[in-house]
């Protein structure tokens, strides 16, 4: 999975062949197609893998930190982190690029799913705690969801030249704002 998943980050998901992977791997394609049926579950178990990773280390960080609002600010930070993940970036192409089985989509909805996990749940906590207006769970996880995506893909295109210290700021106005509009 470590060779495939380089591959993957190098070449994008479109440009690797399963013949590449036994190649970088050093095993037979038998080996290979036993273990991951197509090319498909071995992409998809790949970022599958990464998201467990991201959120575990959510967790982590999760609680070490007391307040919600840092909490909130945490969550920008790690999301901050990630932005360039180019395992996340071959995915959306992977998710764009043709039309999938509904088990596949099934499996891009968890991914997507699991994400929204963290927004989710520190939303709830923030309802429940009275630190946050109380609101439409669902609708908050995709705004907030969505600003947390969008602040990295937008800042790429408009200000391609700035370094990590520049993205983690808009990441902490990013949160500011959302929190001025949501305290209770």
């Amino acid at each position: 999975m470590q060779q495939a998943a380089g591959l993957f980050v190098q070449k994008g998901y479109a440009a690797v062949t399963m013949n590449e992977v036994c190649i970088a791997a050093k095993v037979s394609k038998g080996s290979l197609y036993h273990h991951f049926p197509s090319k498909d579950e071995l992409f998809l178990s790949i970022v599958e893998e990464d998201t467990e990773q991201w959120l575990a280390e959510w967790d982590v960080i999760r609680g070490r930190i007391p307040g919600i609002e840092e909490r909130f600010y945490a969550l920008g930070e790690h999301y901050a982190g990630d932005f360039q993940n180019p395992l996340i970036c071959g995915l959306e192409e992977y998710a764009r690029s043709r039309t999938h089985s509904e088990e596949i989509y099934q499996r891009l909805s968890q991914l997507y799913e699991s994400g929204a996990t963290a927004c989710r749940n520190l939303l709830q906590e923030g309802m429940d705690s009275g630190y946050l207006v109380s609101g439409n769970l669902e609708h908050s996880v995709v705004i907030v969801c969505g600003m947390l995506e969008g602040i990295g893909r937008v800042r790429e295109i408009m200000a391609p030249s700035e370094g990590p210290a520049d993205v983690m700021k808009y990441y902490r106005d990013g949160i500011r704002l959302l929190l001025q509009g949501m305290r209770a």
